[in-house]
């Protein structure tokens, strides 16, 4: 009996979370991008989407052309993806965008088959922390980010930076 009430309990759970994640509302970034946001994301300009969830955190995903800013042409640009100094490189160039965060190491993962950094950063300026994902296709970066207030839970960052979709 008490296994039963267990393996129910369990089963009632995982109901419970996978339904809280169809509630969150998929956006399509590009023709063969997708990332779910915990709501309906404004349309910040022609390449960004974002928004401020009651609790304070901040989900926002971008577009660049990294071919374009870099004048690499594509098989230069994806063999050096895949070197550590140009993510250490690139990590440098995103800092500068917000000064009043310490970046860590940017780190080379691979996000369904195609090459992504992952990046955090800590503001005690603005007692928050940012987490960032960064995804390439076709020498063009995709970056979500995640920026979360001290004391709130990781779990919905956890949840939005898991959803990116390459098709």
């Amino acid at each position: 009996m008490f296994k039963k009430l267990i393996v129910i309990s369990l089963l009632s759970m995982v109901c419970l979370h996978v339904k809280a994640q169809q509630k969150w509302f998929q956006q399509q970034i590009a023709e063969r991008v997708s990332i779910n946001f915990p709501t309906q994301p404004r349309k910040l300009n022609e390449i960004s989407y974002g928004l401020k969830d009651t609790s304070g955190i901040v989900y926002v995903s971008s577009i660049v052309d990294l071919l374009k800013s870099t004048k690499l042409d594509l098989p230069t640009f994806n063999e050096e993806i895949e070197k550590q100094e140009f993510a250490d490189d690139f990590g440098i160039g995103v800092s500068g965008s917000f000064p009043k965060y310490k970046f860590g190491l940017t780190k080379l993962i691979m996000v369904q088959g195609k090459r992504a950094y992952t990046m955090e950063a800590r503001s005690d300026e603005n007692k928050s922390n940012l987490f960032m994902l960064v995804c390439f296709l076709d020498g063009i970066s995709y970056t979500f980010t995640c920026i979360v207030p001290d004391g709130k839970s990781l779990k919905n960052k956890d949840i939005y930076l898991s959803t990116v979709s390459i098709k």
